[in-house]
């Protein structure tokens, strides 16, 4: 098993929850500044207020876009995209037009992603699925879309969908990512022996909504 220093660098400590408070947060960011997480993965809105007691620390700040359903505007996704960054977001985790990949309307979804990446500037990249719904082709042909598009990452899921990331998921998505595309597993990664498993079998980041049961 990994150390606990080791295994916090994979984490993107996730508070997603719409009903949050500011006590909330506060003692989220302290804990993932206190374990060293990777990531603290939060509403846009609490961006600034992120940047501000994470200062001076190595904990990042992970913006999801266009959370959590998917299907707002390209042109919205964009600005959401720009705006996070601006406001002191290191990366950002994007969530796919779901419809758009079941339906094969897969030149809309690569271009709406190419704009995604590009309206990043070089900042680390994340591109969710929501494999919930998918089949496993369509996951497949979602990871190849992923990789045209050059973002950094591919992910399994929300943690807002029925179900979330799976071993047979993340082996499928691994073996499709080969050597030019990372995966993160996320939702449902309740114990440190499951997120291990995740991590032996290509995953190299992990979303969790309570990371800190996870560092035994």
């Amino acid at each position: 098993m990994r150390s606990n220093e080791e295994f916090a660098r994979y984490i993107d400590a996730t508070l997603l929850k719409p009903n949050v408070t500011q006590e909330d947060m506060r003692q989220h960011l302290e804990a993932a500044r206190r374990f060293h997480f990777k990531t603290v993965a939060i509403g846009c809105a609490w961006i600034p207020y992120a940047k501000e007691l994470l200062a001076e620390s190595d904990v990042g700040i992970d913006a999801p876009i266009g959370f959590p359903n998917g299907y707002s505007t390209t042109e919205s996704k964009v600005f959401e995209t720009i705006d996070a960054f601006a406001k002191g977001a290191t990366e950002a985790d994007i969530l796919i037009n779901i419809g758009w990949l079941r339906s094969g309307r897969y030149a809309e979804l690569e271009d709406e992603l190419k704009r995604f990446v590009a309206a990043a500037g070089g900042k680390v990249t994340k591109v969710i699925l929501e494999n919930y719904y998918l089949t496993d082709e369509q996951k497949r042909e979602g990871v190849r879309i992923v990789k045209r598009a050059g973002a950094d990452f591919v992910k399994t899921s929300t943690g807002f969908a029925a179900a979330g990331a799976t071993l047979d998921d993340v082996r499928l998505m691994v073996q499709e990512a080969g050597d030019s595309l990372q995966v993160k597993a996320s939702g449902g990664i309740r114990t440190r022996e499951f997120a291990e498993q995740l991590l032996d079998i290509g995953a190299t980041r992990l979303g969790a909504s309570n990371p800190h049961l996870l560092m035994v």
